[in-house]
């Protein structure tokens, strides 16, 4: 007996020794992976579940990643900045390459994560100090990535191994939103300023537009943006209660939303998204769910409730859309990135 302890004592040191030694990997929860569609039968599907990410390293062995098993995580650790897990989610980004990025403020961090071999790591050393709050998330054609820090009040440029390069041009009062045009361009949401800033991809600003209102065109608090494979740009213009569509120098195009609390209605609108079919994604925190719309502004469909089961939500922030229509949403109170896929339309 004293023989098979000593090898289970041995076993463990073994298994403990390979886990430190191993690259870090995230954990993809595929259970209910394609199980859970909307709208329900009898009609057609259109969105489908896939898979939800907590775990962002562990997953090459060792005590924590086998407590996560059990259901017995402790989330409440001392420094989140040292959590395995996704702390409080909000930019969600996913490259040509298959690699997912996650800006995670409640961690002062962005995760980084490749979807083929799970393989992840960490951007938090930004300058000569550390992230403290990155809200947004955008990878560049040449794999660089651009992250805005809302509390730094700065946008930093990253190498695509998460090495610091420099900050942006220019000042921003209180950065959130951040999307890559196809043809170079970089849009940041001042949220304070109540304005769009761009930039080239070095960083250079190249313009602006928006102040603050209500009228057609102006802005109230935005905060997340998107653009189409046509450049168009659609921002969430938060306290405005609106999405508004402009060209890429910034003229209106249109404008669609109204306050409240039925289905077509928004509360409190977060991030924005378009798939390959033109439909605008919209994600309302307050209630939990995301709708689809048309150009138009006309509702077509609704996916999630509250909830922590497969495909709930408890304050999802963040939505990216890839080129093969894969659904990205950070689910900020669940600690987690889940994983939808449009089917098509008719």
């Amino acid at each position: 007996m004293k023989g098979f302890r000593y090898m289970g004592v041995v076993a463990a040191l073994a298994l403990a020794l390979a886990s430190a030694c191993a690259p870090p990997k995230a954990y993809i929860d595929y259970t209910m992976s394609e199980a859970i569609i909307w709208p329900g039968p009898p009609e057609k599907p259109r969105i489908k579940y896939l898979w939800n990410i907590q775990m962002v390293r562990g997953a090459e062995g060792g005590g924590r990643f086998m407590r996560l098993l059990a259901g017995d995580v402790d989330y409440d650790i001392e420094d989140p900045r040292n959590a395995d897990h996704i702390v409080s989610p909000q930019g969600v980004f996913v490259d040509k390459n298959d690699v997912l990025y996650i800006a995670d403020p409640g961690a002062a961090r962005v995760n980084v994560i490749n979807l083929k071999t799970n393989g992840s790591f960490v951007i938090d050393a930004v300058g000569n100090g550390s992230l403290l709050s990155p809200i947004g998330v955008a990878a560049g054609p040449d794999g660089r990535i651009y992250v805005s820090d809302s509390d730094l009040r700065q946008v930093a440029i990253f190498s695509r191994k998460g090495k610091f390069l420099k900050f942006f041009e220019g000042g921003f009062k209180r950065p959130t939103g951040i999307a890559v045009s196809p043809s170079g361009g970089i849009y940041v949401v001042d949220t304070w300023a109540h304005k769009i800033y761009m930039h080239d991809l070095e960083g250079r600003r190249t313009g602006s537009f928006g102040i603050e209102g209500d009228a057609p065109g102006q802005m109230n608090y935005p905060t997340y943006i998107a653009v189409d494979k046509e450049g168009l740009i659609y921002l969430s213009d938060t306290l405005n209660f609106r999405i508004q569509i402009f060209t890429q120098s910034g003229k209106l195009l249109h404008a669609f939303g109204l306050i409240g609390d039925s289905f077509g209605t928004f509360d409190k609108i977060k991030g924005i998204a378009v798939d390959t079919e033109g439909h605008i994604y919209v994600v309302d925190s307050a209630k939990d769910m995301v709708m689809i719309y048309d150009r138009q502004g006309r509702l077509l469909l609704f996916f999630g409730r509250e909830g922590s089961f497969y495909g709930d939500f408890r304050l999802p922030t963040g939505i990216h859309i890839d080129g093969r229509d894969r659904i990205f949403v950070s689910d900020a109170f669940n600690m987690r990135v889940q994983a939808f896929q449009f089917l098509g339309g008719d």
